[in-house]
């Protein structure tokens, strides 16, 4: 005889007799969740994800995977559970925005199959946490070839990024991305960027400085290994991209509230071909001896001109980057405080005619 516990029990909470019923797999079916596993970092891989979750196949046949940092929702439905077919994938569940509840990232929470092996992803519409910091993401390019190749990556990561393509001018691209944009704050990305696993847009400014500071992330060189802003993600004020009306020697740090951030963003790939890495090399070194941030302290810039004109850690095209350093040194140098000079930096077609005379001369061994 079943023996019933008293009315403050739960309705299916029962001892005596050692029964399974259709009904009794129903109740495990409906409102037993699978097993919740938390890790201290992304998973790179799905090879990676699959392991971790074929050591948990004694205990079910699938498995949450989630950061052991990312706050689900608390509303979110554990008791979801995918069809038969379903059951064969990787669901990446996203982190949305909390106004346009747009994917901000996928995969912090995962629902993973215990059998070591999946059809592939798919992204679940389910969503498992809210982001505090909702600003578009954009990403700037001018003719570099892997242009499209890297903004379907971040696209894939992040679907509602943009692109901005082949406007002449920086200062008219970054114009552009605030007429397009619809968010306070804008996060810039360069063509030429490979962002890091651990890089999540996830930034989240004080209040009152939103609509006044341009946020810098170190990127890291791929030719002398520097880390700081140069070729590092952005985040601007879209009020400043609007109203900026005359184009600078440098777009960034040349305003008034310039904060950079320590942490590496990404790797700044400008060392694609012989002209790509001389204009990249000579436009910064251009900045550099000239002194247009006067947010950055004088020791600091100095170092690092002198490891742009001298080092070369085995990067392609390294004697291609230290002979235009070098130029863009002299040439700084030659013109400091002459802004219409400086902002020649800007201009591509002077820079292609700088780059071809100086081809002409004889390139020296590193």
């Amino acid at each position: 005889m079943l023996e019933f516990k008293n009315a403050k029990s739960s309705l299916f909470d029962f001892k005596g007799q050692s029964v399974i019923t259709p009904w009794d797999r129903l109740k495990k079916f409906i409102f037993q969740s699978y097993p919740v596993i938390e890790i201290e970092e992304d998973l790179k891989t799905l090879d990676e994800q699959l392991d971790v979750a074929l050591a948990h196949q004694q205990e079910s046949d699938m498995i949450w995977l989630k950061n052991k940092n990312t706050v689900v929702r608390e509303d979110f439905p554990w008791h979801y559970k995918p069809s038969d077919i379903g059951r064969q994938f990787v669901h990446e569940f996203p982190r949305v925005g909390k106004r346009s509840r747009r994917a901000v990232r996928w995969g912090e929470l995962k629902l993973i199959p215990t059998t070591g092996f999946a059809h592939g992803r798919y992204q679940n519409r389910i969503n498992s946490s809210y982001h505090d910091a909702d600003f578009e993401i954009f990403m700037i390019s001018f003719h570099e070839a892997e242009a499209d190749s890297n903004f379907a990556k971040l696209k894939a990561q992040y679907p509602d990024a943009k692109h901005v393509k082949n406007i002449e001018g920086i200062g008219n691209a970054h114009r552009e991305v605030g007429e397009q944009s619809t968010t306070e704050m804008v996060y810039i990305v360069d063509a030429d960027a490979e962002l890091l696993e651990k890089f999540n847009f996830d930034f989240i400014p004080p209040m009152s400085k939103r609509h006044n500071t341009t946020y810098v992330w170190s990127a890291r060189n791929p030719i002398n290994g520097l880390e700081y802003g140069y070729g590092g993600v952005k985040l601007f004020p879209r009020s400043q991209l609007l109203e900026l009306g005359h184009e600078l020697p440098d777009y960034t740090t040349g305003v008034a509230f310039y904060q950079p951030i320590g942490d590496v963003s990404n790797v700044t790939y400008f060392n694609k071909d012989p002209y790509r890495t001389w204009r990249s090399a000579f436009r910064e070194c251009v900045k550099l001896s000239s002194q247009v941030n006067p947010n950055s302290p004088k020791q600091e810039t100095i170092d690092r001109l002198e490891t742009w004109c001298t080092v070369d850690n085995g990067g392609r095209f390294g004697r291609y980057c230290i002979k235009g350093a070098l130029e863009g040194k002299a040439y700084g140098e030659a013109n400091i405080g002459n802004v219409e000079e400086l902002n020649k930096i800007n201009d591509f077609d002077w820079l292609r005619e700088q780059f071809v005379a100086s081809m002409k001369k004889r390139i020296t061994a590193d």
